[in-house]
């Protein structure tokens, strides 16, 4: 009789602090998305009279995505963070970046007062940070059709996000930053390698910030091959506008030739019209050391909010290019006659949930 009521007991207690713990330990998963497409047309895509080509496009002004992200509460303000998101092509029902089923982000960790310390596929501070100081954001047409590393994405990565007061603080490293191409080779710790780090501002109506970004070549012959970015951006919003600009270096490094160096730079405002409407304009200029193809391009935008949730934009881009350079709206040698200028519309919706 004794055993048993001792075992109840014991049952009774360990029932208690399952659920004490299962209280204490609060959890949520939020589904979220974007979905944006639109038409696409655009001049000298091709040699010929014709060269015209139109298109339905998908992700112009936000990249379509669909989303899974969670967090649990584990006291004393530490927290187990995840986040699960796919790139989703809306004119064809197709996963992107590289037909990843997750390709956007995949991570998980740790979360408290002394920052967050992520596992997985994460954004580079170029994109997390550094697309966020032209007026177009991240969009189709934007900072990443001159350097494409403003869109970078990193397979097995290791990332540390701190803030301290108004200055945001963080670093990161990748064994292998494409699996799709290489890295982690045995042996040949630099092969496909990533590094980077920065900081980030926030004082309110100024914002600035800077990044460094190394890649190395992605097989064992390549692994001494680097390409590096330093790039620095700052925005100011007065009333109804805000001005937003940037520099950036690059260094591309190839064992046994010249090295590449590139300065990129541009400068852009948008305008708040009213509460639905806003209209903003880009200049980017590319500049090639030792090289007289020069191209530059404008980007305009205007986008009307029919609620808090949908959006109607019309987005314009001219890319001008010099003695036989070759960037199209679209980014280098993509849809463009090399030596030829080029204009681009797209008009489409985009709605988040």
């Amino acid at each position: 009789m004794q055993l048993k009521t001792l075992s109840v007991a014991i049952s009774a207690a360990v029932a208690s602090l399952l659920l004490a713990g299962s209280a204490a330990a609060q959890s949520n998963v939020e589904i979220y998305g974007i979905a944006d497409a639109g038409m696409e047309v655009i001049n000298h895509a091709t040699t010929g009279s014709n060269s015209n080509l139109a298109r339905l496009s998908s992700g112009n002004l936000s990249g379509s995505r669909l989303g899974f992200r969670g967090t649990e509460d584990m006291g004393n303000g530490l927290k187990a963070v995840f986040v699960l998101e796919s790139g989703i092509a809306y004119d064809t029902g197709a996963f992107l970046q590289g037909s990843r089923a997750f390709g956007r982000q995949a991570f998980v960790g740790l979360q408290g007062s002394w920052g967050s310390l992520l596992l997985g596929r994460q954004n580079s501070l170029m994109l997390e940070w550094m697309s966020k100081y032209n007026t177009m954001d991240n969009a189709t047409w934007s900072s990443k059709v001159h350097d494409e590393a403003f869109s970078d994405r990193m397979d097995n990565s290791v990332k540390y996000i701190g803030k301290f007061g108004a200055v945001d603080a963080s670093a990161y490293y990748s064994t292998g930053y494409d699996s799709t191409k290489g890295g982690e080779v045995a042996g040949h710790s630099k092969a496909g390698r990533q590094l980077g780090g920065g900081l980030q501002y926030n004082g309110g109506d100024f914002r600035a910030a800077v990044v460094y970004d190394q890649k190395n070549g992605q097989t064992a012959v390549l692994e001494n091959n680097t390409d590096k970015h330093l790039t620095f951006g700052a925005r100011y919003k007065f009333g109804s506008a805000e001005v937003l600009g940037g520099y950036l270096q690059r260094k591309q490094e190839t064992v046994g030739t010249a090295d590449v160096r590139t300065n990129m730079s541009w400068i852009g405002m948008t305008y708040q019209v009213t509460g639905a409407l806003q209209l903003s304009g880009s200049y980017y200029k590319t500049d090639v050391k030792n090289s007289n193809k020069d191209p530059s391009s404008i980007i305009t935008m205007v986008k009307y909010s029919l609620s808090k949730r949908t959006d109607l934009y019309l987005i314009n881009s001219y890319a001008m290019n010099k003695n036989g350079s070759n960037l199209g709206v679209n980014g280098f040698a993509k849809d463009i006659v090399a030596g030829e200028n080029q204009f681009g519309t797209m008009a489409g919706i985009r709605h988040t949930f």
